[in-house]
């Protein structure tokens, strides 16, 4: 037997070793939750999959014991569970400074092992994925900043139930694709599956794309677009874990449908608590949250395509103008000599005109509070205590000036720009109404207990509509948004025509990157190549490109009615199916 194959298998039960240590002091640990509300998690999640009733029990457990940190310990457990059927899939071997290293990598981390296995989503693994075989002078990123080694070695694994199957070098005869097909050949079930092993350089730089600021990935059909944006999601948590948290991120999809695909893939690269929300339920939760008395008819969609991104642009213009009518108020009412001493406060068009104001009225009433302490420690009829009364009067006639103009936001200016834009507010709004009345609401009035997201994923960029944009944009940070699809495969009238939009919508966002995918991995190359014939005469922008994955050839056959299709479908099955 080959003796870089014996040694290669020793290493995999060396380390499988590792992790059966490390996962029975783990299992030792949960015990103190009880036996039994163990076994009742074991029974919630069936077949491998983590559903509603089985993420709501741990929530319950984890609250329960949270010094135990009962998720993050159960997240561990599952992973070392995956990492016991498969430990690593590949070994880079670099060398730099006269110093040769190891490097395996897995679907997730085991430093519980001396030999231990680097996650997929460090710094160092990047290197894998993007360098195709050895070579001198490669580079990664590190904390302490960019590394340059040599790569001696890359090397790939098939691990399937803990065993070793095989394994081979990538050099430069190696064709990369081969082993996609290959991967894509024995792909069995689930909607989406990780692609940790054949992620390509491509999908990398989206991967790893900086997530402070706006990701659109333009991606031809079957090119991985979905699978790619939740492993970078996977990837943001995993290398920003102080600035963006999978619980206080977003994913939204057009449908529960789509929001049901993209939820069987997190557990499985081990994130359990990231939020799931169609745009329409961003907004009931946003009404109800922010207490807002509207009436709504939400299954009436009004007209979502009417609202162009010139109607968008005309609204911050509005908004504007609201901001600077408020802005001015408030100087003028400082300008005022009683009141001019508490000035000093400079207007923020970040914040809503709203929480302006509020953040003054809670500087006052601090200083009303200070004043009425330091008159109590003052004799009577000093001339400090009546300067301290006189200061008092002036403070709560602010107050009352100041909660005058906070209430004239509510019940006049937002009602008016609502309405200066077609929202009757006494009838019940459509789904687009309710939109756009909400982003007003919010515009002018600002967000006081609804979460505002640390990161947003969009999938199906491409459907959703300038105004349903712009809500997002109110409850997630500082335009952080990935948001991939195909304007090719365009269902809904209503969504945006171009990607060069989505600038003028996220006005939060400082700066942008546009990424595009055009390798088709679900089709076979005569199927593309069909597809491609059939769209030419109507489009050349964003074509799927083959990967050269061998089929049969397309059967073209002109029926005459709807049982004739069925006839042939059924057909075509029992013959696939040899029945």
């Amino acid at each position: 037997m080959d003796k870089v194959f014996i040694a290669e298998k020793n290493h995999v039960e060396k380390i499988k070793d590792s992790v059966k240590k490390a996962l029975s002091n783990l299992e030792q640990i949960l015990r103190k939750v009880g036996v039994t509300n163990l076994d009742r998690l074991k029974e919630l999640k069936q077949e491998g999959e983590f559903g509603p009733d089985f993420l709501m029990y741990l929530e319950q457990l984890h609250e329960k014991n949270a010094a135990l940190n009962l998720k993050g310990k159960f997240k561990r457990m599952e992973e070392l569970k995956y990492l016991l059927s498969q430990p690593y899939f590949a070994r880079i071997d670099l060398k730099g400074g006269g110093k040769a290293e190891k490097v395996y990598i897995g679907k997730f981390g085991l430093p519980e092992s001396p030999s231990s296995v680097t996650d997929w989503r460090a710094k160092i693994a990047s290197v894998y994925y993007r360098y195709r075989y050895p070579q001198k002078d490669i580079y990664y990123d590190t904390p302490g900043g960019v590394e340059k080694k040599d790569l001696l070695l890359k090397r790939t694994y098939e691990i399937a139930d803990g065993e070793l199957i095989k394994y081979y070098n990538n050099d430069i005869q190696l064709d990369e694709n081969e082993i996609i097909i290959d991967k894509i050949g024995k792909k069995t079930g689930g909607v989406l599956e990780d692609i940790i092993e054949t992620i390509q350089q491509s999908q990398m730089d989206i991967i790893e794309s900086d997530p402070r600021q706006i990701c659109i990935v333009q991606g031809c059909v079957g090119s991985g677009k979905s699978t790619v944006a939740i492993h970078k999601l996977a990837h943001i948590f995993f290398n920003y874990p102080n600035l963006i948290h999978s619980e206080k991120s977003i994913v939204v999809a057009k449908n529960q449908i789509l929001v049901g695909y993209l939820s069987t893939l997190f557990p499985r690269l081990g994130i359990f608590d990231i939020n799931y929300k169609t745009v329409r339920e961003m907004v009931v939760n946003l009404i109800f949250r922010e207490q807002i008395q509207i009436k709504t008819d939400l299954d009436n969609l009004g007209d979502l395509k009417g609202f162009k991104l010139e109607d968008l642009n005309n609204l911050y213009i509005s908004l504007e103008k609201i901001h600077a009518t408020y802005e001015k108020k408030l100087s003028d009412l400082f300008k005022v000599t009683e009141f001019e001493p508490f000035g000093g406060y400079r207007y923020s068009t970040n914040m809503s005109p709203f929480e302006n104001i509020n953040e003054i009225l809670t500087e006052l009433e601090e200083e009303i509070s200070n004043q009425k302490d330091e008159l109590k420690e003052l004799p009577n009829d000093s001339i400090k205590a009546y300067l301290c009364r006189e200061n008092l009067k002036s403070l709560r006639k602010l107050v009352n000036k100041l909660s005058d103009m906070k209430n004239d936001i509510k019940t006049n200016s937002v009602q008016e720009v609502a309405k200066s834009f077609g929202v009757d507010t006494k009838k019940s709004l459509t789904y687009a109404e309710t939109i756009l009345y909400v982003y007003i609401y919010l515009s002018l009035m600002g967000i006081h207990k609804h979460p505002t997201y640390e990161y947003c994923v969009v999938d199906e960029g491409q459907d959703f509509s300038p105004l349903e944009y712009a809500i997002m944009s109110k409850v997630v940070l500082r335009g952080r948004f990935g948001i991939f699809g195909d304007l090719n495969q365009s269902l809904d009238p209503s969504g945006i025509e171009r990607w060069e939009d989505l600038f003028e919508i996220i006005k939060e966002a400082k700066s942008s990157v546009r990424f595009e995918l055009s390798t088709n991995y679900r089709s076979t190359k005569p199927i593309i190549d069909l597809a491609r014939k059939i769209l030419n005469p109507f489009t050349n922008n964003f074509m799927p490109e083959s990967i050269n994955r061998m089929g049969a050839e397309p059967l073209i056959r002109l029926v005459e009615n709807n049982a004739q299709v069925m006839n042939e479908f059924l057909s075509a099955i029992k013959k696939e199916a040899k029945v």
